[in-house]
């Protein structure tokens, strides 16, 4: 197991290779990540680099007493593969992670084992030469559900490190092809809205008094025609437009000739700042008391790091012509900016191969966050 170390069949690459290939092949969907834990741990005591487990995380620390630090983070987690037969080469299993064209396939190979891989190397390097300030790397569970696996870790940080650092940023190894630094992300509330009626037979319309499926219908308008305006009304000049997007609807019917009781439709709500916290109570004073809704897991809150920040600098100043975005959807930069802990994301991963099939990374990219990683250390 001699990964990220030169070899004469092929240098960094090959080794980087191998160590991306072992992950990949090890299924680890949201919940079931302990197997991926282990590996980690046990590679981890092979190359005799400390490693311990925190509530299904792994750590791996590098403290030589600095009041600077860095925290590199990535998630074991990866979303379901879908429909197999979608993908060329296998998403998990004893013969993923196929390499071709420099590319190697398979489910989170982007998402996020890119990052798992380029961490694992660089703590190598950190284990060899111990770095000028204290570096923390985490290795999370639950991303890709509700990110608690962040949350238990900013926790536990801020409980054993709270006084020890003046100056102190994290780096999620998210997906941005390392030409984009994601400074934030805007809130996501999830709801469902419920709506009641009469029931009866579909050939007698006419004593259907409150029809449930119209009653959503009219809710749904209400809702698209007060998405826009809030849109308008609380927009954010980094996060940008809160957005409203309806995913569903349902109703209760036992057969076509039945009008249902009920129906709910569900939504994706993103918030800004200025609005997260009264989205919903705006949206039921709207629809009216005897609409109900009802939340859909617990609300994640907005994440954002100043774009002038000492983390978005150092960045901007190793990565020539690098971009400065926000995500379109959420991540864990929240947990850490909730805690006055500045973080991007910035990993080797390709965000438009993600959460589909013949998910794949381009191995160079996971080879060249190392270095750009290491420097940032260096630099801070």
């Amino acid at each position: 197991m001699g990964y990220c170390k030169k070899s004469h069949s092929g240098g960094k690459s090959m080794s980087v290779q191998t160590l991306l290939a072992d992950l990949v092949k090890i299924p680890s969907y949201s919940g079931h990540e302990h197997a991926v834990a282990a590996f980690i741990m046990d590679w981890a005591r092979i190359q005799d680099i400390k490693a311990q487990l925190q509530n299904g995380n792994v750590l791996l620390q590098f403290i030589s007493s600095s009041n600077k630090a860095l925290i590199f983070n990535a998630h074991m987690d990866t979303v379901k593969p879908g429909n197999e037969n979608l993908w060329t080469y296998p998403p998990s299993g004893k013969d993923a992670g196929v390499t071709m064209n420099g590319k190697l396939y398979g489910l989170g190979a982007s998402d996020d084992k890119a990052a798992i891989a380029a961490f694992l190397c660089l703590a190598i390097q950190l284990q060899k030469t111990p770095p000028p300030i204290d570096v923390i790397i985490v290795f999370v569970a639950n991303e890709e559900v509700d990110g608690s696996g962040s949350q238990s870790f900013v926790n536990y940080f801020q409980k054993k490190y709270a006084h020890t650092y003046k100056d102190v940023a994290a780096v999620l190894g998210e997906p941005t092809d390392l030409n984009t630094i994601e400074i934030g992300h805007r809130g996501n509330i999830f709801i469902k809205v419920t709506t009641s009626g009469d029931t009866g037979h579909g050939s007698q319309p006419q004593n259907i008094k409150t029809h449930a499926i119209m009653e959503n219908i009219n809710a749904i308008e209400k809702i698209t025609t007060l998405g826009k305006s809030l849109s308008e009304m609380y927009s954010d000049p980094v996060l940008g437009k809160p957005s409203f997007c309806l995913t569903g609807i349902h109703s209760d019917t036992s057969s076509p000739n039945t009008v249902s009781s009920g129906c709910s439709s569900t939504w994706d709500i993103r918030t800004t700042p200025n609005v997260h916290s009264k989205v919903v109570s705006l949206i039921q004073k709207t629809l009216g008391k005897h609409v109900e809704i009802t939340h859909l897991g617990e609300p994640a809150p907005f994440g954002i790091t100043a774009p002038d920040s000492k983390i978005v600098r150092l960045l901007q100043k190793l990565v020539p012509d690098v971009k400065v975005a926000v995500s379109p959807g959420s991540n864990d930069i929240c947990a850490f900016t909730s805690a006055a802990i500045p973080a991007v994301a910035f990993g080797p991963g390709q965000k438009d191969t993600i959460h589909k099939p013949n998910e794949y990374v381009q191995l160079h990219k996971v080879i060249d966050a190392v270095d750009l990683y290491k420097q940032l250390i260096y630099s801070w």
